[in-house]
């Protein structure tokens, strides 16, 4: 009979263990956070308009999304430590061609390669499950969100520095690249492997129908400006149907994939919708708002590089603080209400922005209460979900968490890329998204909250009934 692995390991290692993960997380972030900065250096010296720079963050997001379910699957069973190893390599070349790109072409298939790095996350997670005491799980998962924020913090605000002694572009852009570079020897020599594994072969067949799927919604969702109504429909519906021949298949697979029945129920459904929420509303404005902060006057500050990772600052900071800190909100209030608090936060940080929008100090503090309760939000789902998960499944259900979060990010992008290249103002000479576009990807923000906010109530019902279940473990084993 297979058996499990031990869930952790000596106290004394796990502090070594953690904090080489967040030195990862960290880097990451630094990724994450230095590219949406100079988003408008980019478009002026590869002359892209606004709403086209958006594939800049939708390439990045439909790699992603298809990417981590077979990734972190793939992790689970061949070994966690052996595919951050892989992808980490990708990463590394992929931001090496970003920061040499000459053409827009060659810079979006680096940040194609860029978007394996989400699956690290999950990856992640699998190997502080394995490692780490079982009632420490939370605040390491707290530790890690925290350091992939503060990442995209320190990234903001160092591509902003060097921006003062560097002007070009491709230079600003070797930052992110040199932070990856350095995560290699840590993955290399430094983490450790997962124990558990999955008793399993991977299920291709069931890998490429949710792949094809998802990269068909996701295309048509990118190319939706551009491609057509009749276009766009018929890459939605064939995503559609293709995902849906993909539960088919995982519900009669021996072996599948994803286990849709264990993730169909409340108390892992819940956590799953809100995560698509959740990416909806950070990646969402990723784009629009550092363009509003560049945009010249009146209708938005006219900042250079410094000014705007300056101001985004603020927001990341807080999203950091509250992730880092979620843990123990969690164990003083329970999910469900801290959950509602973190999306309460965010849809009063967006109706903030709605209303005051006219001095940067107010989107700087508007934009820490939404930061807050983004970040609240984002450490607290994936320990939920890893109380219902079986250990061999630690990979992929997490993954399709990260999944549902970047695959929301790709529908709230295109939605607002459509808005802001037909909500336009000539300013100059130039034709550029007006004030309206912003105040409606604002407002469609806090809207996306509000609902989280209703999903929410609902956690801790689910979760109490999950609770009072028993969830049948899968086969596991124990890797020499």
């Amino acid at each position: 009979m297979p058996r499990s692995a031990s869930p952790g390991s000596p106290s004394a290692s796990t502090a070594s263990v953690v904090g080489f993960l967040v030195f990862i997380e960290l880097c990451s972030g630094i990724l994450q956070g230095s590219v949406p900065v100079v988003l408008p250096l980019i478009g002026s010296d590869l002359h892209v308009s606004a709403g086209d720079l958006n594939w800049v963050n939708s390439v990045f997001l439909l790699v992603a999304g298809i990417s981590v379910p077979v990734l972190s699957r793939l992790g689970d069973i061949y070994g966690h430590r052996r595919l951050i190893r892989i992808t980490m390599v990708a990463v590394a070349v992929g931001s090496v061609i970003v920061a040499t790109a000459d053409s827009f072409a060659v810079l979006l298939i680096g940040r194609a390669l860029q978007g394996v790095f989400a699956c690290w996350l999950p990856l992640d997670f699998a190997i502080v499950r394995d490692r780490v005491q079982k009632e420490r799980v939370g605040a390491a998962i707290g530790m890690l969100v925290g350091a992939l924020t503060l990442g995209a913090t320190l990234g903001a605000i160092g591509v902003g520095l060097l921006s003062r002694s560097v002007h070009d572009v491709h230079g600003l852009l070797m930052l992110p690249a040199v932070a990856i570079l350095l995560c290699l020897p840590v993955a290399f020599r430094l983490i450790p492997e997962s124990a558990t594994r999955a008793l399993c072969r991977v299920d291709w067949a069931g890998a490429a129908l949710l792949s094809a799927g998802l990269a068909a919604v996701l295309i048509g969702l990118a190319t939706a400006n551009k491609a057509g109504l009749a276009l766009t429909a018929g890459a939605l519906a064939l995503g559609l149907v293709l995902i849906a021949l993909f539960v088919r298949v995982e519900l009669r697979a021996p072996q599948p994939l994803v286990d849709v029945r264990l993730m169909a129920r409340p108390s892992m459904a819940l956590p799953y919708v809100l995560s698509f929420l959740t990416g909806c509303v950070l990646y969402g404005s990723q784009t629009a708002n550092p363009s509003f902060f560049a945009a010249p006057r009146p209708l938005g500050f006219g900042l250079d590089t410094l000014g705007i990772s300056l101001l985004t600052v603020s927001g990341a900071v807080a999203m950091a603080a509250a992730g880092t800190c979620a843990d123990r909100v969690v164990r003083r209030f329970g999910p469900q209400h801290t959950l509602v608090g973190g999306f309460t936060l965010v849809a009063l940080g967006y109706a903030g922005m709605v209303l005051a929008h006219s001095a940067p100090w107010q989107m700087a503090v508007l934009g820490m209460v939404a930061g807050a309760g983004v970040g609240t939000a984002i450490a607290t789902l994936p320990t939920l979900l890893i109380r219902h998960l079986p250990a061999d499944q630690t990979g992929i259900g997490t993954g399709m968490y990260n999944t549902l979060k970047t695959l929301a990010g790709s529908v709230a992008g295109a939605a607002f890329a459509a808005v802001m290249n037909r909500l336009l103002v000539e300013v100059r000479g130039a034709h550029i998204a007006s004030e309206t576009a912003y105040v409606t990807v604002w407002a469609s923000c806090g809207a996306l909250a509000l609902i989280g906010v209703a999903t929410a109530r609902r956690v801790g019902r689910a979760q109490s009934r999950a609770e009072r279940a028993v969830v049948p473990e899968a086969a596991v084993a124990t890797a020499e």
